[in-house]
């Protein structure tokens, strides 16, 4: 069986780390509490083997605390009631 190295840590990410990281197995990245996943969010990496190189596939998840980069959702809307005029 082969193996990859230990995965680069991600800032204010955990992980539960191995010993042995084989090809196949898939790591699955938590932001630590407090932090915000940032698109893009996947959270996942791989050891894969590739053209004979044992490699972890690209990871862009990043976590932030700063509100500035946190999506921000539109207010709900109210429906709009046109009044009945009495009659």
């Amino acid at each position: 069986t082969d193996f990859c190295g230990p995965p680069k840590p991600v800032p204010h990410a955990s992980l539960s780390l191995n010993k042995q990281y084989y090809v196949g197995q898939v790591l699955h990245f938590k932001c630590q509490k407090g932090y915000d996943k940032q698109p893009p969010t996947s959270g996942t990496r791989t050891c894969k083997k590739v053209n004979g190189k044992i490699i972890w596939t690209s990871f862009d998840m990043r976590c932030t605390n700063d509100s500035s980069h946190r999506v921000h959702q539109l207010p709900s809307l109210l429906p709009f009631v046109a009044a009945s005029p009495n009659l």
